[in-house]
C-alpha cells in the first residue's frame, strides 16, 4: 500500500479563521502567505523524502485552509522540488473549467515532471459553484461531458470538432501530448453511482474522501462489480482514500490534543467529543466505527470545521490499523493524508510527517 501527501497550502494562522466559507480576504496578510507556502513546501518536501509515493493537490476556491485555487500551478512548483514522488492533480473541479484548457495544463505537467502525473477528475463541493456562477443543475452532466472531451483530447493524434450539450468546439488539437501514452492514470473521485460506473466502464480509477470504512466499501462494492462487468479487474492503485490524519507518538496523546480542541472550540465540536476514543477502540478490537459524526456535510465540503474529517487519529499502531481497515474491505492501494489540521503549526506537522515516515509508513507498505 502506497501514502500520498495531500499539499494543502494551508495559511499558517489558519487557527484564526472563523468556521465558515468563504474565508474574508481581510484575514490575509501577504508576508505570512508567502511563508505558508514556503512551509507547504517544504512538507512536501520531507513527505517524498521519508517514502511518501504521491504528492497530490486539489483545487478548491475562497479557502485558506485549501489554499489551491489553481492546483497545476502550486504541482508545477512542488515538482521542482520533489523529483520522484508522482504529482497527483485530485483534481480539477471539471464544472468550473473549460476542458480543453484542462487537457492542455495536463498535458504540459506531465512534461514537466517527465511523466510523474496522476490524473483526477472532480465534480466539487455545490458552494464551489459559485465561484465561478455555475449551475448546480448542470454540474453533473458538465462533470461527465468534461472527462470524455479531456480523455479525447490528451489521446486523439488528429485535430477534431466536439459538438455537445455543454462545449462546443470547432477545433481540439491540445499540445504538449502527455509523456505517458496514451494517457497518465486516471482516478475518478467519485461517491455517485452514475459517476462510478463511469469510472469502471472506461476503466478508470475511482477515489473516495472522507468517508467510513463502511460506507466507502458501498461505493467501492459496486465500482468492483462494474470493472468486473466490463472484463477488467482495477490494479491496487487505480483505489484511492482521501482522509484526515492526526498522529501522536501514542494514542493518550492524540485523545489529549482533540480534547483540548474541542474546548478550545465547543461548538461545532459537541457531537465529535467521543469520536476519537471511539475511533481509537474500534482500531484496537478491529470493530467498525462510523466517523460520519466528524466529517464535514455542508456544502462546504471538507474545508470546513474544525477538521475536514478525522479518518485516522492516535498512535502509529493503531493509525496503521485505521489504515488496513480500509486496505482490507475496500480494496485501497493509495491513501491520501490530509496533516494541517487548523489547530496545528507546520512545525507540528513536520514532526507528524517524520513520525508517519519511522513508524506507520514500514506498517501499511506491507498490506
Amino acid at each position: 500500500m502506497k501514502a500520498s501527501y495531500l499539499g494543502a497550502m494551508g495559511y499558517s494562522e489558519r487557527r484564526n479563521f472563523p468556521i465558515a466559507w468563504p474565508i474574508p480576504p481581510a484575514y490575509h496578510d501577504p508576508e505570512t502567505s508567502v511563508r505558508s507556502y514556503q512551509e507547504g513546501m517544504a512538507e512536501c518536501e520531507l513527505a517524498e523524502e521519508i517514502g511518501f509515493d504521491w504528492i497530490s493537490f486539489s483545487e478548491h476556491h475562497y479557502s485558506g485552509r485549501i489554499a489551491t485555487g489553481t492546483p497545476v500551478v502550486m504541482a508545477a512548483a512542488v515538482a521542482e522540488r520533489c523529483k520522484k514522488a508522482k504529482i497527483a492533480i485530485l483534481g480539477h473541479l471539471l464544472p468550473l473549467n473549460n476542458p480543453v484548457r484542462v487537457a492542455e495544463e495536463l498535458g504540459l505537467l506531465d512534461n514537466i515532471t517527465n511523466g510523474r502525473l496522476i490524473i483526477g477528475f472532480l465534480r466539487g463541493t455545490p458552494n464551489e459553484d459559485q465561484t465561478y456562477g455555475v449551475n448546480p443543475a448542470e454540474g453533473r452532466g458538465r462533470l461527465l461531458e468534461g472527462m470524455d472531451l479531456i480523455i479525447k483530447a490528451l489521446t486523439e493524434p488528429q485535430p477534431f470538432s466536439w459538438e455537445g450539450r455543454y462545449y462546443q468546439y470547432r477545433t481540439v488539437a491540445v499540445w504538449p501530448r502527455p509523456v505517458q501514452q496514451p494517457l497518465p492514470p486516471v482516478i475518478v473521485a467519485t461517491r455517485s453511482d452514475d459517476t462510478v460506473k463511469y469510472a469502471a466502464d472506461n476503466h478508470l480509477g475511482l477515489g473516495v474522501s472522507f468517508l467510513p470504512v463502511d460506507e466507502m466499501a458501498k461505493i467501492t462494492d459496486k465500482y468492483q462489480s462494474w470493472c468486473q462487468a466490463a472484463g477488467w479487474q482495477p490494479e491496487p492503485e487505480q483505489i484511492v482514500y482521501r482522509g484526515s490524519i492526526y498522529l501522536s507518538e501514542t494514542d493518550k496523546q492524540a485523545q489529549d490534543w482533540f480534547e483540548n480542541l474541542t474546548r478550545s472550540k465547543p461548538a461545532p465540536a459537541i457531537a465529535m467529543r467521543s469520536t476519537v476514543a471511539g475511533a481509537i477502540d474500534a482500531a484496537r478490537t478491529g470493530s467498525e466505527f462510523d466517523l460520519r459524526n466528524v466529517v464535514a456535510g455542508s456544502a462546504q465540503g471538507d474545508i470546513v470545521g474544525l477538521s475536514p474529517s478525522l479518518s485516522f487519529v492516535g498512535g502509529p499502531d493503531t493509525v496503521a490499523k485505521q489504515i488496513k481497515a480500509f486496505h482490507d474491505r475496500c480494496g485501497v492501494g493509495v491513501v491520501d493524508l490530509f496533516f494541517q489540521q487548523p489547530s496545528v503549526d507546520h512545525r507540528d506537522v513536520m514532526k507528524e510527517i517524520e513520525l508517519f515516515g519511522r513508524e506507520v509508513l514500514p506498517q501499511i507498505n506491507e498490506f
